[in-house]
């Protein structure tokens, strides 16, 4: 019993990373939606997650909307991929990074989240370090 229970802690805590910054205040969703339609690309890398290649985007349209859960909000982006395709994307604020890579935008606003794994090397994100 007490290894299921081991078995089961771990589990959860491993998952408890995805989404730490998708569904937040409407306050918090109006900044981020200023912060990033300020920028000129944004760089989308979930550490947490599947080894994936950091992808760079020019968002063409931030946008915020109610998730219709509870008082949560989600903000949204929409750029145009490299097939040229009009892609919309719901953001989890914790895996979208600022153009250099140096900080997650829910950093750069102050929300508090673990973004599992600052790479070092943005070519070879697998291969990544912790920082910060």
């Amino acid at each position: 019993m007490k290894k299921l229970l081991t078995i089961l802690f771990i589990a959860v805590s491993t998952l408890s990373y995805a989404d730490q910054l998708a569904y937040i205040t409407k306050s918090e969703a109006d900044r981020a939606v200023e912060l990033i339609s300020k920028m000129k690309s944004v760089v989308l890398f979930c550490g947490c997650c599947d080894p994936i290649k950091p992808v760079t985007v020019k968002p063409t349209k931030v946008y915020a909307l109610a998730t219709g859960y509870e008082d949560y909000w989600e903000v949204f982006i929409e750029y145009v991929d490299a097939d040229g395709l009009t892609q919309t994307e719901p953001l989890d604020l914790a895996y979208v990074w600022k153009k250099n890579g140096s900080k997650t935008i829910g950093a750069l606003l102050g929300l508090e989240h673990d973004y599992c794994v600052k790479p070092k090397n943005w070519n070879k994100p697998v291969k990544a370090g912790s920082e910060e």
